[in-house]
């Protein structure tokens, strides 16, 4: 079931619209907005920063805002990525790229830009080799400390 939008407490601010990545969403300003069933791709991103608790997700639950860093990002697993692409070309919203150091014999990664990334969970489904996850913005740092942490106990 696609994200739907209340029609009682949509105030029409438009901020739906903007982030959705489909097109999905229309309406007319001050005015409540309706998403397009057959566009929604159910990513969240219009949710995640609906101020008017207008947006059900796909279980039916009202969304709620959440601060830029407990949003959901795509986190490149940074021993598993192989740098395929399958998820560059996924993304609706072309925040996946190859990574700048990757070269003619080396795939290797592929980098998220996280100003733009809003955690639709597409890459994660895509990819076969568990190279990338949604996770919160928040806990990035802890998961990737978690693979220096390994790399740091292997034996020499």
């Amino acid at each position: 079931m696609p994200f739907t939008i209340v029609a009682e407490n949509c105030t029409g601010c438009s901020a739906c619209e903007k982030r959705c990545p489909t097109k999905a969403i229309s309406g007319e300003s001050k005015k409540a907005y309706f998403i397009e069933p057959s566009l929604c791709i159910d990513c969240g991103a219009c949710g995640v920063i609906c101020p008017d608790a207008a947006i059900l997700d796909t279980f039916g639950t009202v969304t709620s805002v959440l601060k830029r860093v407990e949003r959901p990002i795509a986190v490149v697993h940074l021993d598993n990525c192989n740098g395929c692409g399958v998820c560059i070309d996924v993304c609706p919203f072309d925040c996946i790229t190859p990574s700048v150091h990757n070269g003619p014999q080396y795939l290797g990664r592929v980098d998220v830009d996280e100003k733009t990334c809003v955690g639709c969970q597409l890459c994660e489904e895509v990819c076969g080799w568990e190279g990338i996850f949604i996770m919160p913005g928040a806990d990035k740092d802890a998961f990737l400390s978690t693979m220096e942490e390994q790399v740091d106990e292997a034996p020499a």
